[in-house]
């Protein structure tokens, strides 16, 4: 009995040391449960890390590419202006704004023409009989496999024909200085068509004086001179250095017009900028602006009456700048009467006063040289009434600068006043040019003065540094460019580029992932954009 009981004693002793490193068991089975459970989750959330963090980075720079295309269309005008002479493998660079690490390039994939080609007027008319005679033969081309340049205007009135790639100035009139001086009316029409002459209508234009001496903005970087739409019946000289601009509309002059010196001249909004930042601008911040001062459109028509003429010389000295006059095509809505004048930069009023001098009982009549010239009378566009459409009866005076049968030659200043029984013989766009001083003319927009003349006058070694572009196409009675020509010069009718589509791509220069950004994009020389496709890929 004893013995059982120190058994049954011994074995209670001996009990707990048989439990003994389960708990360290349990431990490592919930350490390792926990391990295989944790270390997955871990891996995820540095995996999902990882991931957010490249879709941050890949978000920035997609975002990056995406603000060069934004940054291009800030000023779809400078856009156009830089992307021009790009082609279709050779790229533009782009300005881009810092610290993106992108660049930006374009090229060119289509150009979209002013006009198609079947559709455009005659470019060069000269119908006082005989005056075929002082323009040079058209040009002959030897190559046919560009057979569309052959009848162009000669390379000696288009130096850009002896360029590479070339451009031509249109084809002129097959009719030009004809014997019968009536017969080129029947060939005429007042709106533009294709193999037509065009003999636009005279667009109305505000009634009141104008200051011959511009006013000043008040606003901008630097001074900047302004002229309103509306009548000037006294000389207008520019001739000093201080940028002047034109605000868009109808200009009527009386007297000369001369730009001479320094003159830094734009007419009217467009293409090319002006002084002042738009004619809203000009109209609201300019000192002592006219009380009905205005715009409209763009661009601007300069309509020469009585004794008005263009005058564009080298008699004023020049600082070293030299003179200037850029115009801006005139342009107005195509729901606007007025459309049918689009393009016209240049008129003159046609026709001669029924008693010799103008008075209350005037009317206008046509002009008629027996033999020599015959223009018919100017009316005013969107009038049906014959009587209220006579350009008398709407303040217009004919011009009195007639082109007689003497080849026309530059006139001093101010030209002789006209009598009832003489007319005055001075041309009515007169360019002279007596030195090397730096002359730019570029008349983009349709020059219209048939019963005038037009006279480029250059003396020997002074055609360096000069640039003439008349190329809207150009009506006269004659024209006088005498040798040696200026060393640019255009006289005809430009069909240019009014639209580029290019191909803009974005690319990021530094780092992963590279993404890259290519927009098409259709851009007007106006500044009118529209965005034709756009992918950002890569990353």
């Amino acid at each position: 009995m004893t013995r059982r009981i120190r058994l049954k004693a011994a074995s209670q002793r001996r009990a707990p040391s048989e439990d003994e490193g389960s708990a360290l068991i349990l431990t490592l089975v919930f350490v390792l449960v926990v391990s295989l459970l944790v270390l997955p989750v871990m891996n995820y959330v540095m995996s999902v890390t990882r991931t957010n963090r490249v879709l941050v980075v890949r978000a920035q720079r997609v975002e990056a590419v995406k603000g060069g295309l934004r940054a291009a269309l800030v000023n779809p005008s400078k856009l156009y202006a830089a992307c021009v002479g790009s082609g279709r493998t050779a790229s533009v660079a782009l300005a881009v704004p810092p610290g993106l690490d992108i660049e930006s390039k374009c090229t060119t994939t289509k150009d979209a023409l002013a006009d198609i080609p079947a559709d455009l007027r005659w470019a060069l008319v000269s119908v006082q009989a005989g005056s075929d005679v002082l323009i040079p033969a058209p040009y002959t081309n030897p190559d046919p496999s560009s057979a569309e340049l052959d009848g162009n205007v000669s390379a000696a009135w288009c130096t850009t024909m002896s360029t590479s790639p070339q451009v031509p100035c249109g084809k002129p009139y097959p009719s030009n200085g004809a014997l019968d001086p009536l017969a080129w009316v029947s060939d005429a029409d007042k709106v533009s068509t294709g193999s037509k002459i065009f003999l636009p209508e005279l667009p109305p234009f505000s009634n009141t004086n104008r200051s011959a001496v511009a006013k000043d903005l008040l606003t901008g970087d630097a001074p900047c001179k302004i002229y309103f739409p509306g009548k000037y019946i006294d000389d207008v000289e520019i001739t000093g250095s201080t940028p002047v601009y034109f605000v868009s509309g109808v200009y009527y002059f009386e007297k000369t017009l001369r730009i001479s010196g320094d003159a830094n001249v734009v007419v009217g909004a467009g293409i090319t900028p002006g002084c002042a930042d738009s004619d809203a601008i000009a109209v609201a911040e300019t000192q002592d602006a006219p009380l009905d001062a205005y715009s409209n459109g763009v661009g601007g028509t300069f309509v020469f009456g009585a004794n008005a003429r263009f005058v564009v010389d080298t008699a004023t000295a020049s600082s070293g700048a030299g003179a200037s006059i850029l115009f801006n095509r005139r342009l107005v809505g195509g729901a606007d009467p007025l459309a049918v004048l689009n393009n016209v930069s240049i008129m003159s009023v046609n026709g001669q006063s029924s008693l010799g001098s103008w008075n209350s009982s005037a009317t206008t009549v046509d002009v008629d040289l027996p033999g020599q010239l015959h223009v018919p009378a100017s009316k005013m566009s969107g009038i049906v009434n014959p009587v209220a459409a006579d350009p008398w009866k709407q303040n217009y005076k004919a011009s009195a600068l007639l082109s007689t049968l003497t080849p026309p030659v530059s006139c001093a200043l101010p030209a002789p006043p006209p009598t009832a029984t003489s007319v005055v013989a001075c041309p009515i766009i007169d360019f002279s040019f007596t030195t090397s001083a730096k002359t730019t003319v570029k008349i983009p927009g349709y020059i219209a003065v048939p019963q005038g003349s037009i006279s480029i006058q250059t003396a020997a070694g002074s055609g360096v540094n000069k640039t003439i572009s008349l190329g809207g196409g150009v009506l006269a009675a004659q024209f006088a460019v005498n040798s040696p020509t200026p060393d640019f010069l255009q006289i005809g009718l430009l069909n240019p580029v009014v639209q580029k589509t290019f191909k803009i791509t974005t690319t990021t220069t530094n780092g992963k992932p590279v993404v890259e950004s290519v927009a098409l994009v259709q851009v007007n020389e106006t500044g009118g954009y529209a965005v034709n496709a756009w992918v950002v890929e890569g990353g």
